[in-house]
């Protein structure tokens, strides 16, 4: 599916005005072309894609004619997808509306606008005759209910940077144009038809506090939705740790956010990670497992080490990816991120959330590590093997919360939350290291049939047992670590230990 970044700016012109001379700024010059443009935009019937800055059109005219997905993508920028006109102008292309449905949240998707544009192209080049960027000057026509016209500029980058659309801007500016205050057609269109998102809180409480902290967290979440639906590099693995991260702001923070409410929504969260996990945990595995082979002897037991049995892991986790997707297409995922609308709208504060942010985020932060100390105290106290792997996997889990909580606790308490931010990090990274260990070890086991259905199976064989050594040998020096990394944390005087 063909795809672009486009880097944007709009300005809203008067119908009469002139545009400036922009000759100096094109060493190649300028090339100029028209269009005539007839667009018709699609979303559900209360706009939920135009509410996340999303729009989606069928557009005829121009040198780019087919249907557009336009998703906001990093800062100042959106990510365009492209798929072919085709003959049934009423079907939304299965691949675009996949790409929207967080949004849609399985909302039909059918006509809601349309527009035509009277366009006038100026590509500004640089001397080598390659784009630097296309202004584009738009006198607008849009239907809804009503028949509404306006003008604009556009400015979008090619191979130029962001000083030179900066400066253009100014010109434009100069010359009597304004920034576009919606930044796009068919939200200047529909205007408060839609709805406005909630706002990231602002405030100084201990509520405000938690709260922008949850807020950019969703907002990770969603981003990173069509990431993983293109399985982008990392996208599944930063999906699910902003599903932990809101999780744990749900549990940690119990002074501020009523736990009793919003613990439907971290069972939810917590099986949304489930789901996710395992074609994460594939993918460390696979990294581990070739990064092995890569540093054990070439040889053992007389046969050569071997890789070709990793694609059954790459089979394995494309499965994974596509019960993912299915799952990310389906109403209980859907649920769980209205869920998470209402929880930003509508927050189950306590009376606590009202007071200064200090003392109320230093005892949930406190809690927080006396829960990793009496997990490490029951890890320490393990008598066999099994039982010792089992608490010291949930010493990791509780200096992950830990982290967590102290990462959002710091713009306000300072050096004392850094130290246990550091503390548990480094305590988690070494537990997380021995962890992934025994995952890559139950895995070779339980998947050893499916493996040595490669060729050369004794030389898998011979491999796989390498690999589930020299795990074992890092296993117990891992575990020596966090010992020791734990003996370095903060003292009882910082308050929370």
């Amino acid at each position: 599916m063909p795809d672009h970044i486009e880097i944007e700016t709009t300005y809203s012109v008067d119908t009469h005005a002139r545009l400036p001379d922009l000759a100096d700024l094109a060493p190649g010059g300028i090339e100029e072309r028209a269009h005539e443009l007839d667009a018709t935009y699609y979303d559900t019937d209360d706009l939920r894609l135009a509410a996340r800055r999303i729009t989606l059109r069928r557009r005829t005219g121009g040198t780019d004619a087919g249907w557009h997905l336009k998703i906001p993508w990093g800062t100042d920028a959106k990510r365009e997808f492209h798929a072919p006109l085709g003959g049934d102008t009423g079907t939304v292309p299965p691949e675009l509306a996949r790409l929207a449905a967080s949004a849609a949240r399985g909302g039909s998707l059918h006509p809601v606008a349309r527009i035509g544009t009277r366009r006038t192209e100026y590509e500004l080049r640089d001397a080598a005759g390659e784009p630097l960027a296309l202004v584009a000057d738009d006198t607008v026509t849009g239907e809804t209910t009503a028949t509404v016209a306006w003008r604009e500029v556009e400015i979008e980058l090619a191979g130029g940077g962001r000083a030179l659309q900066r400066d253009i801007g100014r010109r434009l500016t100069s010359a009597g144009a304004a920034p576009s205050a919606t930044g796009t057609k068919l939200l200047t269109l529909l205007g408060d038809r839609v709805a406005r998102p909630v706002p990231r809180p602002a405030g100084g409480t201990a509520g405000d506090v938690v709260l922008s902290y949850l807020w950019d967290q969703v907002e990770h979440l969603l981003e990173h939705d069509p990431k993983v639906r293109l399985d982008e590099p990392d996208a599944v693995h930063q999906m699910r740790v902003a599903t932990r991260r809101i999780r744990a702001v749900l549990q940690v923070f119990p002074s501020v956010l009523d736990r009793r409410s919003t613990r439907p929504v971290a069972d939810e969260l917590r099986r949304l990670a489930r789901v996710l996990g395992l074609a994460r945990d594939l993918e460390v595995l696979r990294e581990r497992c070739a990064r092995w082979i890569g540093d054990l002897p070439d040889r053992a037991v007389g046969n050569r080490l071997t890789d070709v049995w990793l694609h059954a892991i790459d089979d394995h986790r494309a499965a994974e990816m596509r019960r993912i997707t299915e799952e990310l297409s389906g109403p209980r995922y859907f649920a769980l991120l209205d869920a998470l609308d209402r929880l930003r709208a509508d927050p189950p504060l306590t009376g606590a959330a009202d007071r200064k942010p200090g003392p109320v985020l230093a005892r949930d932060l406190g809690r927080a590590c006396r829960r990793m100390s009496a997990a490490h105290d029951r890890a320490e106290a393990a008598e066999d093997a099994d039982t010792r792997l089992t608490a010291w996997h949930e010493v990791r889990k509780a200096a992950k919360r830990t982290r967590y909580a102290a990462t959002l606790a710091g713009p306000v308490l300072g050096k004392r939350a850094e130290r246990v931010r550091t503390w548990s990090s480094r305590l988690q990274d070494v537990l997380g290291e021995h962890q992934d260990g025994v995952a890559l070890r139950t895995y070779l086991d339980e998947h050893a049939p499916a493996l040595l259905e490669a060729v050369d199976a004794d030389a898998v064989l011979v491999t796989l047992g390498a690999v589930a050594g020299a795990e074992a040998v890092r296993g117990e020096a891992l575990i020596d670590e966090a010992a020791r990394v734990w003996r370095s944390g903060p003292k009882r005087r910082d308050g929370f230990t």
